[in-house]
């Protein structure tokens, strides 16, 4: 058994599902070889996908990893590949034409799923007959090398009466309304929590880049940011955490964070579809969005800690049922 993978990929999302395969298949049979997927699309879209080949003997069986923001399938890909799977899976807004080889993965995010020597004879390689700006491909590995490994997240049992939260605050435009969105949503949760104080303690808020408009609007709500490594800490230190739909409606990498955590989800509706439906009540608590309803919902899910507690194990549950590498990895077939 031999897995080709196409390089031109953006490794930080094809860590995730990198480290299934080495798990899988061993290291040793798992090979980056840009030459045999030299006529399939790049750019911006098409390096947030993930193509490889499983080859047994003479067999070959070819494989989409779509971890867009988006819903919408690359239609080229689809074409070529024999499985498409998609983390931002919409049964309803997606052809009929474009279900029969489409799987429902849950969120993935990004890890280091190898050690630097090793990443950086690979980046080096694939640097040669990159496609992309050379620079953003070798920035793409250096951040993934900042990344936790995935044996980062497991459960912890949490503090009481703290919550901690960091997010990006998103650029807004005319086409991607994110001040009306996912922004908004984030501030509500923010304020909601600090409206509690002094009986909880609230860490965290929105991180803006420095040319980001949005940021006067949202100044009340602004936060530093901090290492991966410290924001996974504090992450598993919190009582409960907030998920909601991010940029262009998408599942998010902290909606699979949590899942992978065994966190206490207090989550808004999700846009997106997943291998199996979040139940309210069982696997996350839903809320809708304003700070009135937030503030209601923290308030109910802190003083009844055997109800995050079930939420907790339900959530974990669903994650190594469906969100692992190798949970993700069999829905696809493999």
């Amino acid at each position: 058994m031999k897995l080709l993978v196409d390089p031109e990929d953006d490794i930080q999302y094809m860590s995730f599902y990198i480290k299934g395969l080495i798990d899988r298949f061993g290291h040793s049979n798992v090979a980056f070889n840009r030459h045999v997927f030299r006529d399939l699309p790049s750019g911006d879209r098409a390096t947030r996908t993930m193509r490889f080949i499983v080859m047994d003997g003479i067999k070959e069986k070819r494989y989409v990893i779509d971890t867009n923001d988006s819903y919408k399938i690359n239609e080229t890909l689809y074409d070529w590949c024999d499985v498409y799977g998609s983390v931002n899976t919409n049964w309803s807004q997606t052809p009929a034409n474009q279900q029969g080889k489409l799987v429902s993965l849950c969120p993935s995010f990004a890890i280091r799923y190898t050690n630097p020597i090793q990443a950086w004879i690979s980046a080096s390689l694939g640097v040669i007959d990159t496609r992309r700006s050379k620079r953003k491909y070798l920035g793409c590995w250096r951040r993934m090398l900042q990344r936790p490994q995935l044996k980062e997240y497991s459960p912890k049992e949490a503090r009481e009466n703290y919550i901690f939260h960091l997010s990006t605050l998103w650029p807004s435009d005319e086409w991607n309304r994110n001040n009306e969105g996912v922004n908004l949503r984030r501030a509500y949760f923010i304020r909601a929590c600090r409206t509690l104080a002094p009986d909880i303690r609230f860490e965290g808020g929105l991180v803006a880049s420095p040319n980001n408009p949005s940021a006067s609007q949202f100044s009340d709500c602004l936060a530093e940011r901090i290492p991966s490594h410290v924001c996974l800490n504090k992450t598993k230190e919190s009582t409960l955490v907030f998920n909601t739909p991010a940029y262009w409606d998408c599942h998010g990498w902290k909606l699979g964070e949590y899942m992978a955590l065994g966190k206490a989800i207090l989550s808004t509706p999700l846009s997106n579809d997943l291998p199996a439906p979040l139940i309210h009540g069982n696997h996350i608590h839903t809320t809708g969005a304003s700070t009135e309803e937030m503030t209601e919902a923290i308030k109910y899910m802190l003083a009844h800690p055997n109800y995050r507690h079930q939420l907790e194990a339900n959530i974990h549950d669903y994650w190594q049922q469906y969100g692992t590498p190798a949970a993700s990895l069999k829905l696809l077939g493999i």
